[in-house]
């Protein structure tokens, strides 16, 4: 499984998204309401634990990070270095 793949059904799960057609890859999941700060958290926590990756401060701003493709391009790059 990639790791958007991974990403995508964890975010889903976690969040009690289901299968909403707003849930997209390029969708901003905090203007959607999907997540909130809390859970952006809770997301960065997942990658770390799961992924083995440390996503700073810099990452959030330099990428945005509000959408799943953004979360996880920053992650496979950093499994990639």
């Amino acid at each position: 499984m990639s790791v958007k793949d991974e990403l995508r059904e964890w975010i889903r799960g976690h969040f009690n998204i289901g299968d909403d057609p707003d849930y997209t890859d390029d969708a901003d999941i905090f203007d959607l309401g999907f997540v909130d700060s809390f859970g952006a958290v809770e997301i960065i926590d997942h990658i770390e634990t799961t992924h083995g990756v440390e996503i700073t401060q810099r990452d959030i701003v330099v990428h945005g990070m509000k959408t799943l493709d953004e979360i996880a391009g920053v992650v496979e790059g950093k499994l990639n270095t």
